[in-house]
């Protein structure tokens, strides 16, 4: 193991959460996760891995929750059944088990594409027979670690820092908008090195490619791809808190910042994740219009997506250079894409992944057997049919929990919603280019603030907020008179 420069920054602002307590973590937490093509730590005994900065920082995340028993049965009551939480560990624990017993009990039955690096962190372009590797352990970790991120993060919206955790992801918002205006500025001016230093993981960097003239957008990630579908993340969550008007400001600005990055990244899932994102919307906004209460946002997303949207392209049409320009980058990155060799490769691995899926008996290979292209695909051969179940009732139960009528708090319960509307637009994203079961930490961190915000068998005294930032000693002396939870 070997740390990189970058690593020991991690390690100090780790520490310094610990010390602080769960407002600097969350904070570090937040804005870590926009370092996707950054590595804290190397690993070459494991195949050349690279720890994350965002990964590592969950570790002091959770001690720093441990040493305070407000946040610890805050956690504990997060993944407690009926909850989504519940289900979420079920669905992590089960592929953790899935990754050392299902690639040894099917080993040698089909031909998979690993998902196992080599030391110089390239995957294999050739399938091989089914058998265990070193991702089967290193996804375990990552999933774990999604866990842990969920539960923290869960507990803490429910001692009261709803808000806070929100206004942390609007900066962070903010902060990947900054970061994508970065990544063009030093490729016109050809000093992209300048980036390297958050650009050291042992993955495949594709930093300075173009389309049709135009720049991909990659921002602090390795490809497009990735920085479309966490953009795409940012803006469901800002826009719906912009729509029901919580922090509607910085919100707003926020959305205004990060959509036109979106468009702008040629980035082929995060087109087509976008449009189902924007139907989401409309129908949300639509339900508001009809059934209440609806809000001049909502009308005003409703006329621009619905009429100004329309308008515009109509108009771009008559300007022949403009449209010749976005016509060909409509068709590079969405009919020509299944015919280019990265099409074709990608659905090479959908189809061996969807022929694991049979050949293991709808069991699957384990996680972190098989690379794939697609979300789905990746959670049929990898963790099969129990697996892909556990996940779809974790995210019914997240949907379900954000359309039930809630008493308390407005705010919350909008904050809520807009998690969950960002946590369906990342699972949206990964449908369409996911290469494995992990969908990061700011899926856990949406999705545990959503499950934080719209619990309902428990509900924090807001009184606890400074009582779960006390030191351990002094905590545990105030929980003899604190009350921490009120069941209903």
């Amino acid at each position: 193991m070997s740390i990189e420069p970058i690593g020991f920054i991690v390690l100090l602002l780790g520490l310094l959460s610990m010390v602080n307590g769960a407002r600097f973590a969350v904070t570090t937490l937040c804005l870590s996760t926009l370092l996707g093509a950054a590595a804290a730590l190397q690993l070459p005994a494991l195949g050349g891995s690279s720890i994350q900065p965002s990964h590592l920082l969950v570790l002091f995340l959770v001690v720093a929750a441990l040493l305070r028993p407000a946040q610890t049965q805050a956690t504990l009551a997060s993944i407690a059944y009926p909850g989504p939480g519940f289900w979420f560990a079920a669905y992590i624990l089960f592929s953790v088990a899935s990754s050392f017993f299902l690639p040894r009990i099917f080993a040698g039955a089909t031909l998979v594409y690993s998902s196992a690096r080599d030391a110089t962190g390239m995957m294999s372009t050739v399938a091989a027979p089914l058998s265990p590797g070193s991702s089967n352990l290193s996804q375990s970790v990552y999933l774990l670690g999604d866990l842990a991120c969920f539960a923290v993060v869960s507990g803490l919206a429910r001692l009261g820092y709803a808000r806070f955790i929100a206004l942390q992801l609007i900066v962070a918002s903010i902060a990947c908008f900054a970061l994508a205006l970065i990544d063009i500025g030093t490729f016109l001016t050809d000093q992209s090195y300048l980036l390297d230093v958050i650009r050291n993981a042992n993955y495949t960097m594709h930093t300075a490619e173009t389309i049709s003239g135009f720049k991909r957008i990659v921002g602090p990630f390795p490809e497009a791809s990735i920085y479309g579908a966490v953009a795409l993340a940012y803006f469901s969550f800002t826009l719906l808190l912009w729509l029901e008007r919580v922090q509607s400001r910085i919100a707003g600005l926020a959305t205004l910042f990060i959509g036109p990055t979106i468009v702008l990244c040629t980035s082929t899932t995060a087109y087509i994740a976008g449009i189902f994102v924007v139907c989401m919307f409309v129908l949300f906004c639509l339900k508001r219009l009809i059934s209440g209460p609806a809000t001049t946002p909502h009308v005003t997303f409703l006329v621009i997506t619905l009429f100004l949207i329309p308008c515009a392209i109509v108009a771009l049409s008559l300007v022949p250079d403009a449209w010749n320009s976005l016509a060909g980058l409509m068709s590079t990155t969405l009919s020509d894409k299944l015919q280019s060799q990265s099409g074709e490769e990608r659905t090479a691995w959908n189809t061996l992944a969807l022929i694991a899926f049979v050949d293991t008996a709808t069991f699957g290979a384990g996680l972190g057997t098989v690379r794939a292209s697609s979300f789905i695909a990746a959670l049929l051969s990898n963790v099969g049919l129990t697996g892909t179940l556990l996940f779809a009732t974790f995210l019914y139960s997240l949907a379900r929990a954000s359309g039930r009528h809630m008493s308390g708090d407005r705010e919350t319960h909008a904050i809520g919603t807009a998690a969950v509307m960002a946590s369906i637009a990342q699972v949206a994203s990964a449908a369409i280019s996911g290469s494995g079961t992990d969908l990061g930490l700011l899926f856990s961190t949406t999705a545990g603030l959503a499950a934080g915000c719209l619990a309902t068998n428990t509900s924090p005294w807001r009184a606890t907020r400074s009582l779960a930032n006390r030191t351990p000693l002094e905590t545990s002396t105030s929980l003899m008179r604190a009350p921490m939870f009120s069941t209903r």
